[in-house]
């Protein structure tokens, strides 16, 4: 007996998760409450806290409209999407860089809303789909690793992978570029978009919402935790200092920061990621004037790296940071 794709990701989602439900089930139009766990920062801000589901996400809400930062992985796109609704019916989506944990769940928002982006992303984005197909094809064992307790999320996941071979590169990329200075409204509320140059990547975007004294920093602050290096996507050492003297010139003793990655705090995650970089450079600059080969080099480690997250991606910071010296 043949069955096609849609029996086979609803017979895989019921061996995942211990649950069997009809498809009927997956049309109720019922009204649905939050999927995600979210952590409440303001009166209009509320953010999702959770380095198992990538970057981390936050929703803007006011008079009935709601914007999305970041989409995270694709299947999580139409759970962010399901839960902004519940806050605003006119949902639009920002993504504060290109990387595939920030913009994953593009789908869910391009085409019904606004979506924004920094216009050196466009392309980028565009030349990922088949890492958000790949993404998408595995949506249904990523909900059961994380979220096997949500029927709706398992629903969703379904609906996702049935798509994925259907992805194409447009569904992902956001129809409207922002700059530097660049303001978005939502309701009656103001964000104000700032872009220091490269850093984190060439397409870092800070999102200030100054009336509540919030700003959402992206992949630029990686709290309590190794940051991630991308060569390939313009990251540089010195401008990542400089694009965080940006974001602290911004802030006060009580404004509220949301990293990329990592828990919610104040200026000092900021000044704490700023000097993490600070003492890298200094100390690769030392090793490779004292002629230590790379290779070495990326083995090693000193005080200020201790007690991190992420140890795993420690190398590469070491690695891109020795290039980037000894191409001065």
């Amino acid at each position: 007996m043949q069955i096609n794709r849609r029996e086979f990701v609803l017979g895989s989602t019921a061996v995942l998760a211990g649950l069997c439900f009809a498809p009927a089930a997956l049309a109720t139009g019922r009204t649905v409450e939050d999927i995600l766990e979210w952590q409440n920062l303001t009166e209009h801000t509320k953010a999702v806290i959770n380095l198992a589901m990538g970057g981390n996400s936050m929703i803007v809400a006011s008079a009935g409209e709601t914007l999305v930062v970041d989409s995270k992985f694709p299947y999580l796109g139409p759970i962010l999407f399901a839960d902004a609704s519940t806050a605003g019916m006119n949902v639009s989506m920002l993504n504060t860089h290109h990387h595939g944990d920030h913009t994953g769940g593009n789908s869910a928002f391009v085409g019904k809303g606004k979506t924004y982006a920094h216009p050196n992303a466009i392309g980028r984005i565009e030349s990922q789909i088949e890492r958000y197909r790949q993404g998408a094809s595995a949506a249904v064992m990523q909900v059961s690793q994380n979220l096997k307790s949500s029927t709706r999320a398992l629903e969703l996941a379904v609906e996702v992978a049935e798509n994925a071979e259907n992805l194409e590169a447009k569904d992902f990329v956001p129809t409207e570029t922002v700059e530097h200075g660049s303001v978005i409204p939502v309701g009656g509320l103001s964000l104000t978009i700032h872009h220091f140059g490269a850093g984190h990547t060439d397409n870092d975007i800070v999102v200030h919402l100054e009336s509540e004294n919030l700003i959402h920093t992206g992949d630029l602050v990686f709290a309590g935790l190794h940051p991630f290096y991308d060569p390939t996507a313009g990251v540089t050492a010195k401008g990542w200092i400089k694009a965080l003297d940006g974001i602290l010139a911004l802030c006060d003793t009580d404004t509220t920061i949301v990293p990329g990655h990592g828990d919610v705090g104040g200026k000092e995650i900021i000044e704490s990621m700023r000097s993490y970089h600070e003492h890298l450079i200094e100390a690769v600059k030392a090793e490779i004037a004292k002629g230590t080969a790379k290779e070495d080099v990326e083995q090693m480690s000193w005080p200020f790296m201790d007690g991190l997250g992420f140890e795993q991606i420690k190398g590469r910071a070491i690695s891109a940071v020795y290039d980037e010296l000894s191409g001065d």
